[in-house]
């Protein structure tokens, strides 16, 4: 997990071809004018999903396999939960949807609000669209999705 400003992106170039070419793109791009639903960067090695949703009590907790997600709160605020896969359980596998849902108690809580940027590895389990104080808040995000190389 990588939890940091979307300013402070460049010093993270070099882990990956594929995070280069998404950490590029976000310190160069206007996230605001993204389309709802999926932009493509590189096919289906890089791209972004681009969506709004009010934040909830009790969000799902969730892995992929063979994607890194970074998430961009582009207005409002939430709190994602992070831990590492080895100390949750596994509840479900969709690996033809690269998913895996977890339960369990979570290790870390990140408050994310807009210039704020989360990287989850394929070893991070996290549970986004989590209420960040006693009320819910409207949300609008991009989580760029990177095929792990």
């Amino acid at each position: 997990m990588i939890f940091c400003k979307l300013k402070a992106l460049d010093r993270y170039q070099g882990l990956s071809h594929n995070l280069d070419t998404a950490l590029h793109f976000l310190m160069e791009a206007d996230l605001n004018m993204l389309a709802m639903g999926r932009n493509v960067i590189d096919g289906d090695a890089v791209y972004v999903n681009r969506f709004d949703y009010d934040t909830v009590a009790v969000p799902i907790t969730e892995g992929h396999l063979r994607y890194i997600d970074i998430h961009v709160v582009l207005d409002g605020e939430e709190v994602v939960a992070v831990s590492d896969t080895t100390m949750l359980t596994e509840i479900e596998r969709k690996e033809d949807e690269d998913y895996i849902g977890f339960q369990g108690e979570l290790q870390s809580l990140n408050i994310l609000r807009p210039g704020d940027v989360l990287i989850c590895f394929p070893e991070d389990a996290h549970s986004p669209k989590r209420i960040c104080g006693s009320e819910s808040c409207h949300v609008k995000k991009a989580v760029v999705k990177v095929l792990a190389d």
